[in-house]
Parts: C-alpha cells; structure tokens; sequence
C-alpha cells in the first residue's frame, strides 16, 4: 500500500513540474505567438505523444460517441 501511495505522490510531482513548466514557456511563447498558433502546436504535440503511448486505434461506440467527445474537447479548449 505505501509503494501505491509513493508511486501515486510521484505522478502528481511530475504532473505538478510539467504543468508549471509549461505555464511559464507560454508566458515565454506569448512573445512570439498568438495565443491560437500555441494552442494548435500544442494540440499535434499532445496528439503525438497519445499516439506513441498507444499507437492503436481506440474502438468506440459510434459516430454519436465520436461527437460528444469531440464537442467536450472544443469546449475544454
């Protein structure tokens, strides 16, 4: 149980830097960017790296799943 609870303290300090580093190369990217150019770069680096962490494709429930998530993730953004 206290490797669990390690392990699960580990990802949030990863979480944690990853997230504040990317907070400040925004601040930085803001510069030289628009706001939409980094939300685009940042969305192909994410679809990349989802893509080298599993490489297959996702089974859904159809097109009408397909959707939801789709207008979760434009209303995320």
């Amino acid at each position: 149980m206290e490797r669990k609870k390690a392990i699960g303290h580990l990802a949030a300090l990863i979480t944690i830097v990853i997230w504040g580093t990317i907070f400040i190369s925004t601040k930085i990217l803001l510069v030289d960017f628009q706001p939409v150019e980094i939300l685009f770069f940042r969305f192909i680096m994410g679809f990349f790296a989802l893509l080298a962490a599993y490489p297959r494709r996702l089974k859904t429930a159809g097109y009408k799943q397909e959707l939801t998530f789709a207008l979760a993730g434009l209303c995320g953004i």
